[in-house]
């Protein structure tokens, strides 16, 4: 419950965080997730004893980056163009306060990351952040940097072609009914696999679906219950989309179920995803 959380947290010198992390691995409430997960990818510190200067600390060297970055207009241009393939779901929260906000934590992390290469699109990855953090610039942005140093660790880019081909193979020996009638229409796995593999299906799923999956992710003990137990939710994805994908005639209404994904009961499917692995 809500009441539990905020026990977790509350207390005068240090949270909890195994405690906090085992709660979490089966949702955290909206009201305060954006809190949790500052916890859940180590933007805050357990140890609260220094909480607010360190707090301080992150302030200020986040609006030094940031500064800097907004100036550079070719970056802006690339995160602009990234945001326009944001789909409709996140639409209500890309008002163009947000949307600047989402360009300059986008721009500011391309232009300081230390990795010589990152995933393109990140900046799509970027308004379930939003939705649980508001206005709260800094904390955007140091929760989205936990979040890419997990998936830059765990999820090479350079390596994403190398895991569309596993994925797609999983898929065509686990679903082959669904494959078949995807084929038949000529639906391709390149226009909707990578998105989904890439992008941790926030621009397919609904937005409590999306924010829900992340909860479960960011708060896993391992990394193989966490990101890397992604391709096989996405597999436990198409498990719960099958019956409707091989009903369907026609091509463009199998590309609009794959891109927009019906509302699900994301427990079940982390657990089907377990069950698959």
């Amino acid at each position: 419950t809500l009441e539990d959380f905020k026990d977790l947290l509350m207390g005068d010198t240090y949270v909890d965080l195994p405690r906090l992390r085992n709660r979490s691995q089966h949702g955290v409430p909206g009201e305060i997730r954006s809190e949790v997960w500052k916890y859940l990818l180590e933007v805050s510190r357990p140890d609260r004893s220094e909480e607010v200067s360190y707090a301080k600390k992150l302030l200020d060297n986040y609006w030094e980056m940031a500064e800097r970055s907004y100036k550079d207009t070719r970056v802006l241009r690339m995160v602009k163009s990234q945001l326009r393939q944001s789909t409709v779901q996140w639409q209500s929260v890309l008002d163009s306060k947000n949307k600047e906000v989402i360009e300059r934590v986008a721009a500011t992390y391309i232009l300081h990351s230390l990795h010589p290469q990152l995933p393109p699109n990140i900046a799509c990855l970027l308004p379930p952040f939003i939705v649980c953090a508001g206005s709260q610039e800094v904390e955007i942005y140091y929760c989205f940097a936990g979040l890419m140093g997990l998936y830059i660790e765990l999820m090479p880019p350079e390596e994403m072609g190398l895991r569309v081909a596993r994925f797609v193979m999983l898929f065509k020996v686990i679903y082959p009914e669904v494959n078949a009638a995807l084929e038949e229409e000529e639906v391709e796995p390149n226009e909707w696999v990578m998105s989904w593999l890439e992008l941790l299906l926030c621009r397919e799923l609904s937005v409590d679906n999306a924010l829900r999956l992340w909860d479960s992710y960011f708060a896993a003990d391992t990394p193989g219950d966490g990101l890397l137990l992604h391709p096989y939710v996405c597999l436990a994805v198409i498990e719960n989309i099958q019956g409707t994908i091989i009903e369907l005639n026609e091509r463009s209404e199998m590309l609009s179920v794959l891109q927009h994904l019906p509302h699900m009961d994301m427990e079940h499917v982390i657990t089907q995803a377990q069950s698959i692995r």
